[in-house]
């Protein structure tokens, strides 16, 4: 039999009560508009590369047709790769393309119409938009393509590597699903005006328009609240992975999704620190 895996058993791995006050200490020490500005050009940065790690996570996932077995069938029928990287892969199809309007509207130009109506309503003019990241955020940003591929060991075989990547991914929804909540309160309580004027306003990039507090909107469980969506999958796509992977394997599959998982949870911190 398959191990169970649930909300509950990522949630004990991890101390969910001290990571919502980070991201709430973080927020309130936002006191000056390039403060605050600076703040959320990082958040988008850090965020944008999370589809392409999801994606690559499904190829990798994909590609191991040995891995994954479904017992009872003739060798050439038994492969269920594709079937539990689809369950990753849902997150990438949001990502890329979030179905809530006509025009192609990936997360990451609703990130950007996002930076474009703060940057608007707190007068502070492209200079601030055309800023390079620093080496630390750089740093942070590399590390998420690296774990999303399981390869923050080089030595770990595939099989480490994919549910390392699983792992890494389960905890970028949870604790994304909660810190977008927390951005939503705080912007609709604190800065108030400006969330307005985001519900308010539209920019037009890449061919289409878009609303400029939709990103905040469609992540935060007061709203869309697609990344519990997503880890549901992820879920789904894990329990899936353990389901057809060899019984002898499951106490190492587990503890490689367990150190993803708090991979994430470290960057997490890493990313709240950064000033």
């Amino acid at each position: 039999m398959s191990p169970t895996l649930s909300t509950e058993l990522f949630k004990s791995w991890v101390d969910f009560e001290a990571a919502s006050q980070r991201v709430t200490q973080r927020l309130n020490t936002l006191r000056e508009p390039r403060q605050l500005m600076r703040f959320f050009l990082n958040y988008a940065s850090w965020n944008g590369h999370f589809a392409n790690g999801v994606s690559s996570l499904s190829c990798l996932i994909g590609a191991q047709r040995d891995l994954f077995l479904e017992p009872g069938f003739a060798r050439a029928v038994a492969d269920r790769s594709n079937f539990v990287a689809s369950h990753f892969f849902q997150a990438a199809v949001d990502e890329y393309d979030d179905h809530i309007n006509p025009a192609r509207d990936t997360h990451r130009c609703l990130a950007q119409a996002c930076m474009l109506g703060m940057c608007e309503f707190l007068e502070l003019g492209d200079a601030i938009l055309n800023e390079t990241e620093s080496t630390a955020l750089l740093a942070i940003n590399g590390s998420v393509a690296r774990n999303y591929a399981g390869l923050a060991a080089p030595e770990r075989s595939l099989l480490e590597q994919v549910f390392w990547g699983m792992g890494y991914h389960l905890g970028s929804e949870l604790l994304a699903d909660q810190e977008f909540s927390l951005i939503d309160e705080h912007l609709r309580l604190k800065h108030a005006d400006m969330a307005q004027h985001l519900m308010r306003t539209t920019k037009t990039l890449g061919g289409g328009t878009h609303r400029c507090y939709a990103w905040i909107g469609v992540h935060s469980g007061h709203g869309g609240g697609v990344e519990a969506d997503h880890f549901d999958y992820a879920i789904e796509g894990a329990t899936a992975a353990l389901k057809f992977l060899a019984a002898r394997s499951h106490e190492v599959a587990l503890a490689q999704i367990k150190s993803g998982f708090l991979a994430f949870a470290a960057d997490h911190q890493r990313f709240f620190a950064l000033e």
